[in-house]
Formats: C-alpha cells, sequence, structure tokens
C-alpha cells in the first residue's frame, strides 16, 4: 500500500510501497534538479508518467531493469481484444488514446522531439543494468511517457538525475491499459 513521502534528516523525502523503495533528493543542497535512488523489487512495475519541466538521466548500478520510452500509448486497434473487455469500454480506451496522441502532436512540434513519429505511438525498450552501467546513464527528454519493469528476481538499484527539483503538479500518469506497451520481458 502506498504510503506519503516522509522528509529525511537532512532534507529530501522517503516513500516506500510494495514496488520499492524511493530516497528522493538525497542531496538537497544541490540547487538544480534532484538526485534520487530508487530500490525496484522483483517483479515490480513503474509504468508509465511523464514530465512537462524536467529531463531524467537514469542508471542501474545493482540488477536489471527493462525501461520503456514512448510517445504517445500504442495506436494499433488489436490489443484489447485479447483481455475479453467489453466493447464499450474498449471503445473509450481507444478514444483516450486517440486524444493522447493529438497531444503528442502539439508537444512534438515545440520541443523538437522530431525523431519521434507525429501519427503513431512507437515504444523503445532499454536494458539497464550493472554490466552495462559503464555507457552511462539513459537519457530520457521530458514529454515522454516513461517506467521500468524489473524482470529479474533480485531487486535492482536505480539512480536517477531529475533536471528540477520535483513538482508532483509536473507529472502526468498514463494507466497501462491505456498506454498498450506490454513491458514484460521477450526473450531474446
Amino acid at each position: 500500500m502506498s504510503q506519503p513521502a516522509t522528509e529525511m534528516r537532512y532534507g529530501g523525502r522517503f516513500h516506500q510501497d510494495d514496488r520499492g523503495i524511493r530516497y528522493c533528493d538525497v542531496f538537497p543542497e544541490i540547487g538544480k534538479g534532484d538526485i534520487n535512488v530508487s530500490i525496484i523489487e522483483a517483479g515490480a512495475c513503474l509504468m508509465w508518467h511523464r514530465h512537462y519541466h524536467q529531463d531524467d538521466y537514469q542508471i542501474v548500478v545493482k540488477g536489471s531493469l527493462k525501461v520503456g520510452i514512448c510517445n504517445a500509448p500504442y495506436t494499433g486497434a488489436d490489443d484489447l481484444e485479447n483481455f475479453g473487455m467489453p466493447e464499450a469500454q474498449a471503445t473509450e480506451i481507444y478514444e483516450e488514446r486517440s486524444r493522447l496522441l493529438d497531444n503528442w502532436k502539439s508537444l512534438r512540434e515545440v520541443n523538437n522531439l522530431d525523431a519521434w513519429p507525429a501519427d503513431e505511438g512507437k515504444v523503445e525498450w532499454h536494458y539497464l543494468s550493472e554490466r552495462n552501467a559503464n555507457e552511462g546513464p539513459l537519457f530520457i527528454p521530458r514529454h515522454l511517457w516513461h517506467g521500468c519493469y524489473n524482470y529479474t528476481n533480485e531487486p535492482a538499484i536505480l539512480i536517477y538525475h531529475i533536471t528540477n527539483k520535483y513538482d508532483g503538479e509536473d507529472e502526468d500518469r498514463l494507466n497501462p491499459f491505456i498506454a498498450g506497451w506490454p513491458y514484460e520481458r521477450e526473450v531474446k
């Protein structure tokens, strides 16, 4: 069960729920942005959210995570039938996906995100682990939905820097059914 974040002794915030433990703004004297550490439990999923005024840099120093970045929800019309969802509910989800794609088009135009398609949803999956941490952090630009899934049997430690101090009003959340992107580990 999720509880509100609590203040730490010398500043910063602490939050714990069934997905893991988060230590936020652990060096509060840093004037620009926050440095955060999350311990993400095995099998935990923290999908999808985006920011309007901050970018993220993420690196995994212990364990492994599958990190997804997307511009908009899945735009195909063939995924919800597999869930046995009533037609009216599926229609609502498809309409919300369409609305979010329209929103993405306006964000894309004004924020130099031309590498992402305007007329369809696209997801990129990145496998971050202690084995590839030497490549440096993954950059996640503002306005892109993102989240992670710990597909292993061990907790993972994620260190991430957000480029502005945390502001709860700067975060949108997206229901995974509406997002439509599967996040389970694919056998390769």
